[in-house]
């Protein structure tokens, strides 16, 4: 068991650690003053083993106590104890003075922080190194900063532990040597080596190679200047301070070797007389080397300079940044990535899709092959068909033409020549009229002309007109009206209505040997409805969907023996399509056929009233003798004219193209009719009128053209036409239109 007196001897120690208790109690709370003393007390205690001498933990308390109580009463003794350290002030970055005269350094910085951590009265005072050492000697100071160990033990100085260690090394120029190592050195014959005048430094360079030649300089700055020269190979010196120098002169190519000698420990050198100094050096190096303080201190100022060149940390910002780049890189290529595979995968679908379309084309290829196989069969039987129904009335006329002029006959035997001859025309024209109106409804020219019709009179026109036609076939033609109340007037294309029934009433006639056709009709507000019924041929049922096309009916046509163009169910189609119309058959082979129309009222259609262009005529005779202009190209018409005319004209003046007809107009405004051909050289008869319009608009022009669409008659007004007749004229037709004008504007 220890004695009273070991008891005692504990405590003296730590008088020593008075000044540091005394600070505790002023600057830190009770908490950290209780863990900071409890570490030394029980530092001291494990030393001594005193937890194997008490018996009891009261005995350990009452010990506690006795050497607490003789440590304060002894403490105030220290508190005010004063403390001078001094450092050399050319030692950077260790310690030295800053442009503004601030002493500053790594070895400043511990001491700081040693006296902030304990709150000791420690002046920092800075000099030149010969003087501080000979402050020290003459115990004017307490303390040396930044001195190296000696290598022999020193009775006159406490020295406090290590603080840090320094060497040196061999530095060069990267822009003078590319590599440099001490193989290099020592192989190099005569090296140039810039370094401080030591015999210590002097004998390891010549141990390395006894022919270098050695540069003595007096700085730092000297030394590392020196390095510029072509003929320095290296220096030796210092390598924290050599760095530290290189970085402030900015020479950013020279390198250190990673070889180091000459280490040594640097620390404090402390008085004899002031061993509690020391022991506050040491104990505060233990607690920042703990806390984290030194490391953030060696940071600071030293772990810049003393970096090995192949230290990682060295490279760390290249490695970040090529990290991130990489890191970028392979962002971008993944980006680069994702979108090629968007759009591979987009380029296949697209392909799926072109592949389906294609297969799809294929087969609609293959199908329009066939139609079209089918459709140019058709087309030839066409045709053949078009060709019969031209050749065959263009045989009647030519050739009884021919006739009339080879023999006399007699006036009965011509009669009935020229009757031929007039059937076959209007034969002839029939088809010709129905190989146009195909034509504009493929092409899609076709308009509709909407006007008030009264559609009782048009069917009552058309029974009348095919009746004897029905009489000579032994056929009866009937007509059935189903009328309901209609309050409403009724609007469609009356040209295009009268054509659809035409052209039923005529196929129905065509194909039906014996027995009867019914024409029904019935009108509403909103619609009108037609039904023709025969009792004919009819149709096979596997026909009757094709039974509208036109090569199709025109082959049916053709090769059943029935003459005709076989194009009129084709027209009535079209036409009825264009009225937003309905039409569909019923039919029974050997039995007749039913079509029903369907017609909706177009009110909301009407066109203006100019577009509906009558053109009324009269029963009374033509008097007068005329002065007439006939605008004519063609030589053949124009003979026609002039004979149909020469009875009620007193001059005919011909005109080959339209300005000849304006000039002709013009020369003579005593003229009283025009003829105006529409299709003429140089200048068509719609710009030829209203030329003569602008000078003259007196003269009573009647249009004729071989256009036999409903449009021009508006377009014919519109240009200033008075009349308007088609090709082939009708000559009767033609003097009952001269006559009105004989009515009106004649006296």
């Amino acid at each position: 068991m220890l004695t009273i007196y070991q008891s005692v001897s504990l405590s003296l120690k730590l008088l020593f650690l008075a000044p540091i208790s005394y600070s505790i109690s002023q600057h830190q709370s009770w908490q950290c003053m209780k863990i900071t003393f409890n570490e030394y007390i029980g530092t001291l205690v494990l030393n001594s083993e005193i937890f194997s001498t008490f018996a009891t933990k009261k005995k350990l308390m009452r010990q506690i106590i006795f050497i607490v109580l003789l440590t304060v009463s002894i403490a105030p003794l220290w508190v005010f104890a004063q403390y001078e350290v001094m450092f050399s002030d050319n030692y950077p970055p260790y310690n030295y003075s800053d442009e503004n005269g601030k002493l500053v350094g790594f070895n400043i910085d511990i001491l700081v922080a040693i006296n902030d951590l304990y709150g000791s009265n420690i002046t920092i005072v800075g000099d030149n190194w010969d003087i501080i050492n000979e402050a020290l000697d003459k115990g004017d100071i307490q303390a040396i900063g930044g001195a190296n160990y000696p290598g022999s033990p020193d009775n006159n100085y406490i020295y406090s532990r290590s603080a840090i260690s320094t060497s040196h090394c061999f530095l060069y120029n990267t822009q003078q040597l590319s590599k440099f190592s001490l193989e290099v050195l020592r192989s190099t014959e005569k090296p140039i080596v810039a370094m401080w005048q030591n015999d210590v430094l002097i004998h390891y360079v010549l141990s390395i190679n006894p022919s270098a030649q050695l540069l003595f300089v007096d700085n730092y700055e000297q030394l590392i200047n020196t390095l510029d020269r072509e003929d320095v190979t290296c220096i030796f010196a210092q390598r924290v301070g050599s760095m530290y120098y290189a970085e402030k002169l900015g020479k950013e190519n020279i390198q250190p070797l990673e070889h180091r000698i000459l280490e040594r420990n640097m620390g404090f050198k402390v008085s004899n007389d002031s061993p509690e100094l020391a022991e506050i050096i040491n104990n505060g190096l233990e607690v920042i080397l703990a806390n984290g303080e030194y490391q953030r201190i060696y940071d600071k100022w030293i772990n810049e300079y003393n970096k090995d060149p192949n230290d990682w940390h060295n490279y760390l910002k290249y490695i970040i940044i090529t990290g991130i780049l990489i890191a970028g890189l392979i962002i971008l290529l993944l980006i680069a990535n994702w979108i090629l595979q968007t759009k591979v995968r987009t380029k296949t679908k697209d392909l799926q899709q072109q592949l389906e379309l294609n297969s799809h084309i294929m087969t609609e290829l293959e199908k329009q092959k066939i139609i079209a196989e089918e459709s140019d069969k058709m087309k030839s039987a066409f045709l053949a068909n078009m060709s019969h129904e031209i050749r065959t009335p263009m045989n009647g006329i030519l050739g009884f033409a021919d006739l009339l002029k080879s023999a006399d006959y007699s006036s009965e035997k011509q009669a009935e020549f020229i009757g031929i001859i007039q059937q076959s025309g209007n034969r002839m024209l029939g088809t010709i009229n129905n190989i146009i109106d195909v034509s504009k409804l493929e092409s899609g020219l076709e308009k509709i002309q909407i006007t008030e019709v009264n559609i009782k009179s048009i069917i009552t026109e058309l029974l009348n007109f095919f009746k004897p036609e029905a009489s000579l076939k032994g056929l009866t033609l009937t007509l059935n009206e189903n009328n309901r109340a209609s309050s409403k007037s009724f609007y469609t294309d009356e040209y295009k209505l009268n054509s659809i029934l035409t052209n039923l009433i005529k196929n129905a006639l065509k194909f039906t040997k014996e027995g009867s056709i019914e024409v029904n009709y019935s009108v509403e507000d909103t619609l009108a409805e037609f039904w023709v019924k025969d009792t004919g041929i009819g149709i096979p049922q596997n026909q009757q969907a094709a039974v509208f096309d036109q090569f199709v009916q025109a082959n049916f046509s053709h090769s059943s023996g029935y003459e005709g163009s076989g194009l009129g169910l084709s027209i009535s189609k079209g036409y009825v399509k264009l009225l937003n119309g309905e039409i569909h058959l019923e039919s029974e082979q050997n039995k007749g056929t039913t079509f029903h129309v369907r017609i909706p009222n177009n009110f909301t259609y009407i066109i203006s009233s100019n577009e509906n262009i009558q053109f009324p005529v009269s029963d009374q005779p033509i008097l007068s003798k005329y002065k007439i202009i006939i605008a004519e190209d063609d030589e053949t018409s124009f003979y026609f004219l002039k004979e149909v005319l020469k009875d009620i004209a007193e001059s005919i003046r011909h005109a080959k193209d339209g300005l000849e007809a304006v000039e002709l107009a013009k020369n003579h405004s005593d003229t009283d009719i025009i003829l105006m051909d529409i299709k003429m050289p140089k200048l068509n008869g719609f710009e030829a009128t209203k030329e003569i319009r602008s000078f003259n608009t007196n003269v009573f022009i009647i249009a004729q053209t071989a256009y036999a669409q409903e449009s021009y008659k508006a377009k014919v007004s519109d240009a200033g036409c008075d009349a308007y007749i088609s090709k082939p004229i009708d000559k009767q037709k033609l003097l009952d239109i001269i006559s009105k004008c004989t009515n009106q504007s004649i006296s």
